[in-house]
């Protein structure tokens, strides 16, 4: 089901806005929390990658415009690892046996590879915030049969399921309201201290194959840059064209833990 698309004036500012409303959303439901170990773990992982500028990580998100700054790619960093431990938790009490989310910094050109591999079935996770609805892809990342852009010719373009992962609280959400989240640096221990002082749960919507995405880009499922999320004229303004598909038309997980199981 695609977005309501609708154009509002903004009155503030002087000038029309396109705005793109949910309308077939899932509930979070938390599955579990992560314990303090994982938390702390991705927690150094983020700020070497970040603050600590150990690794590489694309300072523009792709087709984007705004440059991030490191608490930006330090909250898109940690949210990220954090969903990887969420499904290798789930895929590994299904008795799907993948390796262990890594923590190593990679240089320009290894960073954007598949989270997990399963028997040549490699698995993609893309997280949100708990009430996120959808999955969002950059466009500019994907050809029009669903291939990943930066990995052709590598034997990496193939991804064979897209996992949604919805984390509370939301890193990105906590740090602006700490006043933290454009900052280009913040101490270790204080960032550490405001980290750890929460409890993240998450839940997994369902995922998606790459003929769904293909199918998305055949049909235009696409924010485009500059567009928003429902009325948040604050928050929700989308950098770059994103495809999209909304969190309950996705699969269950248990279709593709079903699939792999048979393998």
């Amino acid at each position: 089901m695609k977005l309501t698309e609708e154009t509002i004036f903004d009155i503030k500012n002087n000038k029309n806005k396109t705005v793109y409303k949910i309308n077939n959303g899932l509930p979070y439901s938390a599955i579990e929390s992560f314990n303090k170990g994982i938390i702390d773990e991705v927690f150094d992982f983020a700020y070497g990658m970040s603050f600590g500028e150990k690794g590489h990580h694309r300072s523009y998100r792709s087709g984007g415009i705004s440059r991030r700054k490191n608490g930006q790619i330090f909250a898109d960093t940690f949210q990220g690892k954090l969903a990887e431990f969420a499904l290798f938790n789930i895929l590994n009490i299904n008795d799907i046996k993948v390796d262990r989310p890594d923590n190593d910094y990679y240089g320009v050109g290894i960073w954007d590879d598949s989270d997990f591999n399963y028997k040549n079935n490699k698995i993609s996770v893309k997280s949100t915030k708990s009430f996120g609805q959808l999955l969002l892809l950059e466009a500019a990342d994907w050809t029009k049969d669903g291939l990943y852009i930066p990995n052709l010719g590598t034997g990496n373009e193939y991804y064979d399921y897209f996992v949604l992962v919805r984390l509370d609280p939301f890193i990105t959400n906590l740090m602006y309201k700490n006043r933290i989240y454009f900052s280009s640096y913040i101490e270790k221990s204080k960032l550490r201290e405001l980290i750890l002082h929460e409890e993240f749960t998450y839940d997994i919507p369902g995922c998606m194959t790459r003929k769904t995405l293909a199918w998305l880009i055949k049909n235009n499922y696409l924010i485009k840059q500059g567009g928003y999320i429902n009325n948040d004229f604050k928050n929700n303004k989308l950098d770059a064209d994103n495809y999209y598909i909304q969190a309950n038309n996705l699969f269950p997980i248990n279709k593709m833990i079903n699939c792999l199981k048979f393998l």
